[in-house]
């Protein structure tokens, strides 16, 4: 079930959904559990940056990386200026951003440096061959079992040095007003399956990125 508040300016509400500023403290809070705690050794060697667009200065160069859910391309953009890929894996499920990459990246698609697919972002990764990717950008659905997914695929599909970054680690979304499950997701992932996060960076609203690793 989607949460949201009821908006005072311009917002829509369906009937019959929940509203949660109808809903007193104690049961948003009993409604939404805290994230699991990450151990020391998760955050051992997590540098705070300032910035995404810092993070994509630490990322490799020359790799081969994808990105899940790509919007307008705008930070698309960037991983092509600042990593210099040799490919750049373009994925999202929404027909129009596809055709946004089109227009954007002419050149670079036919060239093969950049490649588009439209898709469930967990069933396209799933089908390139196991640890093919240095590095992946993981910023499509942002629900727990979506990210979650998404995790788990990139888990499989990354060389053994390789990268899992996420947009969005955030628990609440202010601008939206929506419950993201990416701490959750991210947390639980990093406990069970012993990855650690390596770089935290700050966005002006928290929508914060991390950078993991295996341990």
């Amino acid at each position: 079930m989607v949460w949201s508040f009821r908006r005072s300016l311009g917002g829509v509400i369906r009937g019959g959904e929940p509203i949660l500023q109808d809903l007193s403290m104690e049961q948003r809070r009993a409604m939404w559990p805290p994230a699991r705690p990450l151990e020391a050794k998760h955050l051992a060697h997590c540098k705070v940056i300032e910035s995404r667009e810092k993070m994509l200065e630490l990322m490799p160069k020359n790799a081969i990386c994808a990105e899940t859910g790509i919007f307008r391309c705008d930070f698309s953009q960037l991983i092509l200026d600042i990593t210099q890929p040799r490919e750049l894996h373009l994925i999202d499920i929404n027909s129009e951003a596809i055709e946004t990459a089109k227009r954007r990246f002419g050149p670079e698609l036919e060239a093969g440096r950049v490649r588009v697919h439209q898709g469930d972002s967990s069933h396209v990764i799933l089908n390139v061959p196991d640890q093919y990717f240095d590095w992946i950008y993981i910023d499509g659905d942002h629900n727990y079992e979506g990210v979650k997914k998404d995790l788990y695929a990139a888990r499989i599909k990354i060389k053994s040095d390789g990268l899992i970054a996420l947009n969005d680690y955030i628990y609440f979304a202010p601008s939206d007003f929506s419950k993201y499950g990416v701490v959750e997701a991210v947390n639980e992932f990093c406990l069970e399956d012993d990855f650690e996060i390596i770089y935290f960076a700050l966005q002006g609203r928290m929508y914060n990125d991390v950078v993991l690793r295996r341990l």
